[in-house]
């Protein structure tokens, strides 16, 4: 090992003495650059090399050849380019050459290498890299997208790109990705066609084939440019995977970003492919309803319809090639308001309720009205328009209200048509009718904790100070028809809204003690038990300890009541006795310091049983319990190291603990 290392060190030399005559590095920095390749190279040699090695040295040399361009432009170091220019990136390679012969299988090692080499712009090593990994990685598209896309863009070889992909798409037939990206090439290279066209000045499209490989007609030159080789691969694409929808989807995706003549053509074909394979989708009919609104040049003949000449057309796609438009991008931010292309599209939602009248296609088509209420209101806010944007917003207002009411009347309604309902109109200013809209959703969606949520925030900013009149009985009716485990959030408002001194008051806390009774398991923090705890608070500062007492009792006699209601019985009864409060330490355990309490013994057997209570319950993951229960035995002048080995030992994690305990008692 030793001698191969030494040999290895040998043939650094060379490289070392150029970066030193040549300026980059001193001859101190030099022997320690030799140091550290030393140590990394004996890593390297070890039985058990790891990965994270190899990593930490390719790392190493990178941060070294940054150091070196840093210097270069500092120094002003000119000349012909040398052994010291190329050395560290060769280095990398080496590098990465033995740890691939090492982990061959390892995929992210390989696709590592390869942004390396691009990054580096080492394309001949590139081109070896691809070969070796598809090799090994045969199925895996990524590489197959990445050694087309080389072909493509370095060597300008579009034979060598399509032979790739189709070689691909053999073994990666079921693959979006793979048929994606080929369908996104054969637009990139109809681009660069025209951009070809413009820069030779070409008029002739004969003349223009001449170049090509095979020379052929100036039928084929146009039926590429117009995008033909794409449209059989979008046929083949289909055929291959017939089921998917989202697929097809991905293809409009792409062609928002071509934003050409020839365009038109291939949108008809993905939309008359949809319309066709998925009549009775709803999530089809919704893509179809928007295209006047995703595509509203393509509506209107297109992009060339619109005066954009051939030379335009060039201009614009020799910007995209420079632009690495081969990218997928989502949609961009929408457009001006076009209120023809709006009716167009809600005209084609009519058609689909009708044709398929279920909850969903009313769901589809009130998100796209939102949408558009959303892009008016913002319109309107400012801006010269912003008067015909209002107006526009009131009518699409309008329709959508209208909708969410046919949704309801006609039995298609779900949970979410009711709270898109009472959001749009608080929105638009309507709060009457968004406390109705909650009333309905709550009647037909009784168990829907969301929904009286929402009520409820509306009663309460509607009943104006007479809470206990107006908002008890609704808060009791949801009580009664929500899950416990998922109403917490409900119990906390009866908690604040009912008046401690009503007769309800302690019927509330009956009714919440049968609904933790509902609760298989209470949780250590939150949920039921954080509702419990406030309402015996709220007993404690209005009643007083015995209500408070009277109160817990019975919550507590339910099995694990949770986590936080023991912590209020808890501090109530420290609190009686005298007890100071904890303070709170960095990491969010209780650390205090610990004071001698005389308390009566009933009192101290009270808080002491309410300890062993909490710790048999949730003691084996609330270190905060422990610390609790140490820092009240200590108070009482007894040791608590006894507390502190149970601790340990019921903990599923006891760090947080044993730190905290340390700290604050164990110093003591």
């Amino acid at each position: 090992m030793a001698d191969t290392v030494q040999y290895l060190m040998e043939q650094m030399i060379p490289e070392l003495e150029d970066l030193e005559q040549k300026g980059y590095f001193t001859r101190a920095e030099v022997k320690k650059i030799v140091q550290k390749r030393q140590n990394f190279e004996y890593l390297l040699k070890r039985r058990a090399a790891l990965k994270e090695d190899y990593y930490r040295y390719v790392d190493f040399e990178m941060k070294l050849e940054e150091l070196r361009q840093a210097r270069k432009a500092k120094k002003h170091i000119k000349g012909k380019k040398g052994l010291a220019e190329v050395a560290i990136v060769r280095r990398i390679h080496f590098i990465f050459e033995r740890a691939g012969r090492k982990f061959r299988s390892d995929l992210s090692l390989w696709l590592r290498w390869i942004e390396v080499c691009k990054k580096y712009k080492s394309t001949k090593q590139l081109s070896k890299v691809i070969t070796k990994a598809l090799s090994r990685h045969s199925t895996v598209s990524a590489l197959w997208i990445e050694a087309a896309r080389w072909e493509f863009d370095t060597n300008n070889d579009m034979a060598a790109a399509r032979s790739l992909m189709q070689q691909g798409l053999r073994i990666c037939k079921a693959d979006e990705e793979m048929w994606l990206q080929y369908y996104s090439l054969e637009l990139l290279y109809a681009l660069k066609l025209r951009v070809r066209r413009k820069v030779l000045g070409l008029d002739d499209l004969a003349a223009d084939a001449s170049g090509e490989a095979g020379a052929p007609s100036a039928a084929a030159v146009r039926a590429v440019m117009e995008g033909g080789v794409a449209c059989i691969v979008f046929k083949n694409a289909v055929a291959a995977l017939p089921a998917r929808l989202g697929f097809r989807a991905r293809f409009l995706d792409l062609l928002r970003r071509f934003e050409y003549g020839f365009v038109t053509g291939l949108l008809d074909q993905v939309y008359d492919s949809i319309q066709k394979d998925f009549g009775q989708s709803e999530e089809a009919w919704d893509l179809l309803a928007r295209r006047k609104v995703d595509f509203p040049a393509s509506g209107k003949g297109g992009p060339a319809a619109t005066a954009q000449s051939e030379e335009a057309e060039a201009d614009a796609a020799e910007r995209q090639l420079q632009a690495d438009g081969a990218a997928e991008t989502g949609p961009g931010p929408a457009g001006p308001w076009d209120a023809d292309a709006h009716a167009a599209a809600c005209d084609v939602y009519e058609a689909a309720l009708t044709a398929l009248p279920g909850s969903r296609m009313h769901q589809l088509f009130a998100a796209f009205l939102c949408g558009a209420l959303e892009q008016l209101m913002e319109a309107g806010a400012e801006g010269p328009g912003a008067e015909a944007a209002v107006a526009a917003a009131v009518g699409v207002a309008a329709r959508l209200f209208g909708l969410l009411q046919r949704a309801h009347s006609e039995g298609h309604s779900t949970a979410e048509t009711y709270l898109t309902w009472v959001e749009w109109a608080g929105r638009v200013g309507q709060p009457k009718m968004a406390l109705k809209a909650a009333r309905k959703g709550c009647e037909r969606f009784p168990a829907d904790v969301a929904m009286w949520r929402r009520r409820l925030q509306l009663e309460q900013a509607a009943a104006a100070g007479r809470e206990e009149e107006h908002l008890l009985p609704v808060l009791k009716a949801a009580l009664q028809a929500t899950q416990p485990d998922q109403a917490a959030e409900l119990w906390l408002l009866a908690v604040e809204v009912m008046p401690a001194s009503s007769p309800e008051f302690g019927r509330l806390g009956d009714m919440l003690g049968m609904a933790c009774a509902k609760v298989a398991r209470k949780a250590p923090s939150g949920g039921l038990g954080h509702a419990a705890a406030a309402l015996v608070g709220k007993a404690r500062e209005a009643l007083g300890l015995d209500a408070a007492r009277a109160l817990y009792g019975r919550l507590l006699a339910v099995p694990a009541p949770g986590g936080d209601l023991y912590r209020a019985a808890l501090r109530i009864e420290e609190d009686a006795v005298g007890m100071p409060p904890a303070s709170s330490s960095g990491s969010g355990v209780a650390v205090v310091v610990p004071a001698v309490v005389a308390a009566p013994k009933a009192a101290a057997k009270r808080v002491t049983d309410l300890y062993e209570a909490a710790v048999a319950a949730y003691g084996h993951s609330e270190a905060d319990l422990w610390i609790g229960y140490a820092r009240w035995v200590v108070a009482g002048s007894k040791g608590a190291g006894q507390v502190y080995w149970r601790a340990t030992k019921t903990l599923a994690e006891p760090d947080a603990f044993v730190a905290a305990y340390r700290g604050a008692i164990g110093q003591q």
